[in-house]
């Protein structure tokens, strides 16, 4: 039997609540395999997904109140059966509210024929009552009002209170919680970015240059699916962030220098070093992940790249002996909570702990430790997160320099635009500010 769309999207959910698994790939199966790609009804998915997603905390208050019982111990199952229901019924108007609940009930009576009566009553609870229903003030209760209203974790909004303060977080919070600008890289190994344009616009896409990253264009909108185009199959094209694209220009390197990669995941910097080298020289890509290493190398193939060389290799274990003193240029794009992406990943914000934070910060001062003895004297060490937080940030730099008299804090290059660079010469993008991910990065000289 063919299941809806709501009841996919359901089910989606689902398997994200249960695992690490990112939501992204899970949609993007689903729409592959029912050739939904560019639908309406592979749109509608994607729209009830990442919905529901960015306004679970949303979501969830208003579900609390008009249920009788404990919410936190109902079954996830039927947790987001409730969530897309009433995202449709709050956010989303395709269909009329009787649809809307019918949807949901015959949902729950596939998932658990048992609990359709509760969605049922729920949903029409919400019908009768919804606008009633009233949030934590925001005058007297500022983190508890951010943090439902705007759909956060209570830890982590309270967190930016302390670093932003109450506007900004509140700015912050919204912005996560908006749908993210569709970036992309060009490949100017096959082309410049002004012909690519010119060849999206024919194609009846349309283009804009990013502000800050010299590479970068933005979809704002587009009837096919970029990544099912010519352009992108023939390696014109990668999708990327304007915020990870600037930490290549971080590096800047001239052509003559020796590079490392240190935690090079699938590539997606270190394809665009590359670019930047115009494919000569060498860059040494390093991951402990063999399957982010076939992507790269399977990445660095469709761009036209052939200057990358992967080995397999734990950073907060050791460093092989052969790389000491050995590179003017490391890159450490440390492993990190990746709370400066929600907008494309609000999934993190769920599972994210402090706990997990703590090993995130243990792990980011043993991988920093480790790949600096690469580094040759005067050389430059490059450390990078996409994290807003301070303690996987400019702690981890501070922590390092107390062990490391040898290295000092260097200015970005000139090509990086100096309202992203701070007092201390480090480099902060936020999602409110300047409409792309939230980066950090900083680069230290071996003396």
């Amino acid at each position: 039997m063919k299941i809806s769309v709501r009841h996919q999207a359901v089910e989606i959910l689902n398997k994200v609540s249960a695992s690490d698994a990112f939501a992204s790939p899970l949609i993007n199966d689903y729409l592959d395999k029912n050739d939904l790609s560019g639908t309406p009804d592979g749109r509608l998915l994607t729209h009830i997904v990442y919905g529901v997603l960015r306004l679970r905390g949303h979501l969830d208050w208003i579900l609390s109140k008009l249920y009788r019982g404990d919410f936190d111990k109902m079954d996830e199952g039927i947790k987001n059966v409730l969530r897309v229901g009433l995202y449709q019924l709050k956010f989303s108007d395709r269909l009329p509210a009787f649809a809307v609940v019918n949807e949901a009930v015959k949902t729950a009576k596939i998932i658990q024929p048992e609990k359709s009566a509760l969605v049922n009553a729920v949903l029409r609870n919400y019908l009768r009552h919804g606008q009633n229903i009233a949030f934590p003030s925001l005058k007297k209760n500022p983190a508890e009002y951010m943090a439902a209203f705007h759909s956060h974790p209570l830890w982590l909004v309270k967190e930016w209170i302390k670093i932003f303060g109450p506007d900004e977080t509140k700015l912050l919070c919204s912005a996560n919680n908006e749908l993210p600008p569709l970036t992309l890289r060009v490949n100017t190994l096959k082309i410049s970015r002004e012909e690519i344009k010119q060849k999206l616009v024919l194609a009846e896409f349309t283009p804009e240059d990013t502000e800050y990253s010299p590479d970068g264009m933005i979809l704002n909108t587009s009837a096919n699916p970029i990544q099912k185009t010519d352009f992108f199959e023939n390696g014109f094209l990668r999708i990327q962030d304007e915020a990870a694209q600037l930490i290549s220009y971080l590096i800047n390197p001239e052509g003559t220098e020796s590079m490392l990669d240190a935690c090079a995941g699938s590539g997606g910097k270190a394809t665009h070093l590359a670019a930047i080298l115009k494919n000569k020289e060498q860059i040494i890509a390093v991951d402990r992940n063999t399957e982010r290493l076939a992507e790269l190398k399977q990445e660095a193939a469709r761009l036209g790249i052939n200057i990358i060389e992967t080995q397999t290799g734990d950073l907060s274990v050791s460093l092989p002996d052969s790389f000491n003193g050995k590179f003017d240029h490391v890159l450490v794009d440390a492993p990190c909570s990746g709370l400066g992406t929600l907008r494309r990943n609000p999934e993190i914000k769920w599972r994210t702990t402090e706990k997990d934070l703590r090993n995130f910060t243990a792990a980011q001062k043993i991988i920093l430790q480790n790949a600096s003895a690469a580094v040759k004297k005067g050389g430059r060490l490059i450390y990078c997160t996409c994290s807003l937080l301070p303690r996987e940030n400019e702690n981890i730099i501070d922590d390092f320099l107390k062990l490391n008299s040898n290295f000092s804090i260097c200015l970005p290059p000139a090509l990086i635009d100096k309202q992203l660079i701070d007092s201390r010469g480090f480099f902060h993008t936020y999602p409110h500010k300047h409409n792309m991910d939230g980066f950090f990065g900083a680069i230290l000289k071996r003396q």
